[in-house]
C-alpha cells in the first residue's frame, strides 16, 4: 500500500467515525432525556399501629385518584410518619394519593354522602373542595427525581 492510499483509508477511517459519533448523538440525548428517576413521598398524620397505609401513584389526569394506578405500596403505620419511594420511573407528572385503612378492609371507606371516614390526602398537600383534587394540582414533576408530602386528614 502507497502513502497516498494509507493517507485515504486513514482520512475515511477518521470521518466514518466522526459521523459515527454524529449519528449516535440523537440516541444518547434521547437516553438521557428518559433516564428512570425516583419519587420520595414524605406521609404524615398517621395513627401509629392503627391499620396500613396504602400509598398509590398515578400518571395520567383520567385514572387520578380512583382509577388505574402506575405504581403502589402498602405500607405499616408504626409511626405517625413514614416515608416511601417509588424507583426508576420515567420523567413526567405523577400524582399520589394515600389513606390509612382503620379497619383492615383495603378500601377508603365513605359514609352515605361520599365523604371518606378514614384519613386520606394528596401529593402536593392537595385538597378538592368537593372531592379529589385535579391531577395538575397534585402533579409532582419527575426530572428526573422528584419529591412531595401528603398530610392525611
Amino acid at each position: 500500500m502507497t502513502h497516498n492510499n494509507h493517507r485515504r483509508i486513514s482520512t475515511h477511517a477518521r470521518f466514518t467515525r466522526a459521523l459515527s459519533a454524529v449519528l449516535a448523538l440523537p440516541v444518547c440525548l434521547a437516553a438521557a432525556a428518559s433516564v428512570a428517576g425516583d419519587l420520595t413521598i414524605e406521609v404524615s398524620g398517621i395513627t401509629p399501629d392503627r391499620g396500613k397505609v396504602y400509598v398509590a401513584v398515578y400518571d395520567r389526569p383520567d385514572t387520578f385518584p380512583s382509577g388505574r394506578q402506575r405504581v403502589n405500596q402498602v405500607l405499616e403505620s408504626r409511626d405517625r410518619h413514614l416515608t416511601v419511594q417509588f424507583n426508576n420511573l420515567p420523567p413526567g407528572q405523577y400524582a399520589v394519593a394515600a389513606f390509612q385503612d382503620f379497619n383492615g378492609n383495603g378500601k377508603l371507606d365513605k359514609n352515605f354522602l361520599g365523604i371518606p371516614k378514614e384519613p386520606y390526602g394528596f401529593s402536593q398537600e392537595a385538597r378538592g373542595s368537593m372531592g379529589p383534587p385535579p391531577f395538575a394540582e397534585a402533579a409532582v414533576t419527575l426530572n428526573p427525581d422528584g419529591a412531595t408530602r401528603i398530610v392525611l386528614k
